[in-house]
């Protein structure tokens, strides 16, 4: 996988420009903490920036040339002043592509460790700690970016309160959150803080649009307003499972035990996705109840209404409660068939 030189979202354009004129007077903070809802395009705005620090020839906006040596290091994710640190499981299935593309022919820090590991380790850290205390190859910035911050463990997260501490000169570090909240307090005080803004609903429709994507205010619906969320979901297949999940909640003489048998076989990112198809289902049941109108899935209305009609409020408020607190069961499923069972003969004694 490259980080091919990629267009500038349009929510993101003038908020990337004043980061860029701050790195020309040379007034960027050293850390800064981009953070926003998931699906605004968060690490594509982290790489955007760090390509732009390092390129070369700059465009007069300050945005990166995408042609000098420098971009095509970057692209080729070869480039000897940057380094991204994610997750191991996030990155196994690049790490043999880093390495036959890499110039040096070194491990990368992800070959270094365990795969598979959906935390940020401290080995990870430490071997930034010796990245930045080298001359940079190319008298300019180095730029670490870290994603997402919220994955590293106790360890390592002390380890880059280090580096924080003591900044090293003419180096930018980029820390990419999903949850902020979740950050030691004395990280998120050492960086400046990024909010990436949700676009409105008419700009994001017509980037959107402007992909060939249908229907995409309905798309916008289904994920929160989120434009490249919603780009996901528009593959067929995963309306189709969108379609014949909620046709399974819609139904409450469905079979759940075989709609739970149907769908265990998912990988673990469409399973979650299920699971928010099934939460934000349960808030709709209540938006519906309260104020006739469906949030998320405004093509089921009339199914809501009829459910939301016999449907008892109060058990369908402490069933959202239960849902929210099975959130993290469902990022790390024991046995995907077994949760799913649960779930959904759950919701039909919450419904009936």
């Amino acid at each position: 996988m490259s980080f091919a030189l990629q267009k500038v979202l349009p929510w993101q354009a003038e908020l990337l420009q004043s980061l860029l004129t701050r790195h020309a007077e040379n007034t960027l903070p050293h850390a800064l903490l981009v953070h926003g809802m998931t699906g605004v395009g968060k690490v594509q705005f982290a790489r955007t920036l760090a390509n732009s620090l390092l390129c070369e020839a700059k465009l007069p906006s300050g945005l990166a040339c995408g042609k000098c040596a420098a971009c095509g290091w970057f692209a080729a994710r070869n480039h000897p002043d940057y380094r991204e640190v994610a997750p191991a499981a996030q990155l196994e299935d690049e790490a043999d592509t880093a390495a036959s593309e890499s110039t040096d022919g070194e491990a990368t820090t992800t070959e270094k460790i365990e795969k598979k590991s959906e935390l940020i380790v401290v080995d990870q850290i430490r071997a930034l700690s010796e990245f930045i205390s080298l001359t940079s190859h190319r008298n300019g910035f180095r730029v670490l970016l870290l994603q997402p911050a919220e994955a590293m463990n106790p360890a390592a997260a002390n380890a880059l309160l280090k580096t924080l501490e003591e900044p090293p000169s003419r180096t930018t570090i980029i820390l990419v959150t999903h949850r902020l909240g979740r950050l030691m307090a004395t990280i998120t005080s050492r960086c400046q803080q990024v909010l990436i803004p949700n676009p409105g609903a008419d700009i994001a429709q017509a980037w959107l649009a402007a992909q060939g994507i249908e229907n995409p205010a309905l798309l916008l619906a289904q994920v929160g307003g989120a434009p490249l969320a919603a780009l996901e979901v528009a593959e067929p297949d995963m309306q189709k499972i969108r379609r014949e999940f909620l046709g399974v909640l819609s139904n409450l003489n469905a079979d759940h035990l075989a709609a739970a048998a149907k769908w265990e076989k998912l990988e673990k990112p469409e399973l979650v996705r299920l699971f928010g198809y099934l939460h934000t289902w349960v808030c709709d049941l209540i938006t519906v109840r309260a104020t006739g109108v469906a949030q998320f899935h405004p093509d089921q209305l009339s199914q809501l209404q009829a459910i939301g009609k016999r449907a008892s409020l109060p058990r369908i408020f402490v069933y959202e409660s239960t849902l929210r607190q099975q959130r993290r069961s469902i990022m790390h499923p024991l046995n995907p068939r077994l949760l799913l069972e649960q779930l959904l003969l759950s919701y039909r004694q919450a419904v009936q």
